[in-house]
Parts: C-alpha cells; structure tokens; sequence
C-alpha cells in the first residue's frame, strides 16, 4: 500500500492546530473515532507517540512537537513548489495572504476579495487587518496594502493609486454649529482626532489648502481614538469634523450621510502602496491581485 505522507501530515497539523480529536473531526467533518483510528496508524507507522492524550489533557509528545514543527516546514515547501509551477502556468492557485489597515479593508478590499475570489476558484484567500496596516515579512503575508511610504528597504514596493484627506462631518452636526468659513475657524468646532496605536500621538496638525494657498491647522479634539474606524462613526452621529481620508468616506458623502466641508481646498495626499517580499513578486496569484486591484480601487475614492 502506498502511504500518503504529505497527507498525513497535513492531518496532523490539522488536528495539533483543532486542539482536540473532537474540534479536529468536527472541522474534517467526521467522528472522533475516525480521528482517534487515524492518529493511532500515524503513531503505530512513525513508531513513536505523538500526542499524550487522556479525558483531560491533549497535548504534544517531545517527538511530535519535532513531527510537528518539521511538517509545517515541509508542506510549506510543498505548497511553495506548487505555486512556483502554477506561476509559470499563469494559474492563480494555493493560497494568498493580504494585510489592510483597518477601515480599508473593511470597505475596499474585502468586497474586491468577494469578486477577485470567485474570478479565481483554485485560490485561497486570507485578509488580515491591522489598524495602521503595519506588517512584517515574519506575518506570512504575500501582499501588504499601505497607506503611505513603506519603509521595509529588502521588499518591492508597487504605488496603487493616491487618495487625500478631506474635511467633513455629519448634516445634523451642521445644523446646530455655525459651519467655518474658513479653516481657522475649525478651532471653534468639535474635531475628532485619530492617535497612534501604542504610542498614542495625537494627529492634530491639518493640513488644507489648494494649489495656491495651504494652511496647517492645530485643533484640539473633543474626542479621539486609535481606531480610524470610530472616528468614522462619531463623524456619522454627529459628534464633531473629521479629517478622513476620501477613500474612507466617499460613499457617505455621495448618499449625503456626510457633507464636506471646504470642498474647493483638500487635504494632504496619501499614496496607497503594495508590499511585496522579494519572493513573492513572482507568484500568480499575487499578479492576478495586483492586476485586478488597480482598476477596482479607482471607484473608490481613490485617483
């Protein structure tokens, strides 16, 4: 009989990641005995005990945390191989992992992904979010969307598009405060602030002007976060202006949920980048992204 080594492992993983034979046959969708049969012809064919396992504890032998470790080293490769002589096939397959920031995924990438998925069967997709979209290679990540200019010196960097801040806030916010005149006047009017994660920075020097005259405008919030995406909803119930970016908000302004103010003068402008480590840039699936990305993202607030 010949055995399937590459799918052996990967049931192990499987079950070593489930967390028990329980979770693990409910994902393969099977019964636990069936797991429990299996894992024994795992262990009976290695000749070692790979899981300690009784009515309460599940846990990693010495040997099957080596099993273990080096499987996931192996179908890596495996995976790798795959997608090596896919790209040279032109077929986009295996798998892709994407990093967003937060409110960008949320409301670009993930409906990108909805279509880009089915356009692309044989493809596994995964969408990680961060709130500033700040990733390392070490993430496992095949594609990183950043707004603003990467600073990873050993990676490829490919400029998507550009968007830039604008000023807005909510028609009921408007209706009971003067709007301003002019952009000194933001200083009489509740802002809404963003801050660096971690460090907490507050980011409350505002840029707006035009091509002829451009002005830099220290508010002081009235509320604040680390989370583009609340100062996104306190703009829409009405709590104060916010600086935002128009690829965040260009729906809400189109529907009216959201009117903005000085439309003839913007903000700073933000490119939005794709972070590639070196050796990804020849994957298929990373190229079929890349590719359909582009023209998606310029219906949505971005140019």
């Amino acid at each position: 009989m010949i055995y399937d080594e590459a799918g052996g492992m990967r049931f192990f993983t499987s079950l070593v990641t489930s967390g028990s034979l329980t979770a693990c046959a409910r994902k393969l969708q099977t019964s636990p005995a069936t797991i429990s049969r299996h894992l024994s012809r795992l262990e009976s064919r290695i000749g070692t005990q790979l899981i300690l396992r009784n009515t309460r504890h599940f846990g990693l032998s010495e040997n099957g945390r080596i099993y273990y470790e080096r499987a996931l080293e192996i179908l890596a490769a495996i995976d790798g191989l795959e997608e090596e002589i896919s790209s040279n096939m032109h077929i986009a397959r295996g798998v892709i992992g994407i990093g967003a920031p937060v409110e960008l995924g949320r409301r670009v990438i993930a409906p990108f992904l909805e279509g880009f998925s089915a356009e692309n069967p044989d493809l596994l997709v995964n969408l990680a979010l961060a709130s500033e979209g700040f990733y390392d290679t070490s993430d496992s990540l095949d594609v990183v969307l950043r707004l603003g200019v990467p600073d990873s010196p050993d990676a490829i960097v490919t400029r998507l598009a550009s968007t830039v801040r604008v000023l807005c806030a909510s028609p009921e916010y408007l209706a009971k405060r003067l709007p301003p005149i002019s952009p000194g006047d933001l200083l009489k009017h509740d802002c809404l602030c963003l801050r660096r994660n971690k460090t907490m920075e507050l980011m409350n020097r505002w840029l707006i002007g035009n091509t002829i005259k451009t002005e830099i405008i220290t508010v002081e919030p009235r509320l604040s976060s680390t989370h583009a995406e609340i100062i996104h909803d306190w703009a829409l119930s009405g709590q104060g202006i916010a600086y935002k970016l128009l690829s965040d908000v260009y729906q809400d302004l189109e529907q009216g949920r959201l009117v903005r103010i000085f439309p003839d003068l913007q903000g700073e402008k933000i490119d939005l980048y794709a972070v590639l480590p070196n050796k990804k840039y020849t994957q298929a699936s990373v190229r079929a992204f890349l590719k359909d990305i582009k023209p998606f993202i310029k219906g949505s607030g971005f140019f």
